[in-house]
């Protein structure tokens, strides 16, 4: 019994002709998902240009805080002049993560928009990576944020305990 083993000159069917430079599709996406993709990337786009602005705003308010406090002291009841140098280091960085997360924003929707307009597969891969850059951002964000509060609450309960160690109450 003889078997059919295909020789070397034998090709496969053209189906199974897959050009190596081209990634296979794992996922295709419906209609409806392009559609989602793609208002969620008009929304991305607005939301991180008003960020991108806000931040700039938010910088320039940072960096002038100790001139706009000075200037206030001057007033009657506003004696928080010292408190300018302050803010400026509390905003400053503050300005700069919204700086990012403005960017994040709008490269996600121009990706997203403009890969799904244009059935560009490598510009949407690109959009959801700047997407999951955010989300990682705004995670470690998060972490960084919960751990000086619970370094503050530390802070205060010994504090609290210092400044409680030596009371004596009135009635001894």
């Amino acid at each position: 019994m003889e078997e059919n083993l295909p020789n070397e000159s034998t090709q496969p069917s053209e189906s199974f002709n897959v050009p190596e430079t081209q990634p296979q599709a794992g996922i295709i996406l419906l209609d409806d998902a392009q559609a989602y993709l793609t208002e969620a990337g008009k929304w991305a786009r607005f939301l991180g240009i008003v960020a991108v602005i806000s931040s700039g705003l938010l910088g320039f308010l940072a960096l002038f805080m100790g001139a706009i406090m000075s200037a206030m002291s001057r007033f009657p009841g506003m004696g928080a002049s010292k408190l300018g140098g302050l803010l400026t280091v509390i905003y400053l960085p503050i300005a700069v993560l919204y700086l990012f997360v403005g960017l994040y924003l709008y490269k996600f929707g121009t990706r997203v928009r403009d890969g799904v307009t244009f059935g560009d597969a490598t510009k949407v891969t690109d959009g959801l990576a700047k997407l999951k850059s955010l989300f990682k951002l705004l995670g470690i964000t998060t972490i960084v944020v919960l751990v000086l509060y619970a370094l503050f609450f530390i802070i205060m309960i010994v504090a609290g305990a210092a400044l409680f160690s030596g009371f004596k109450p009135s009635y001894q």
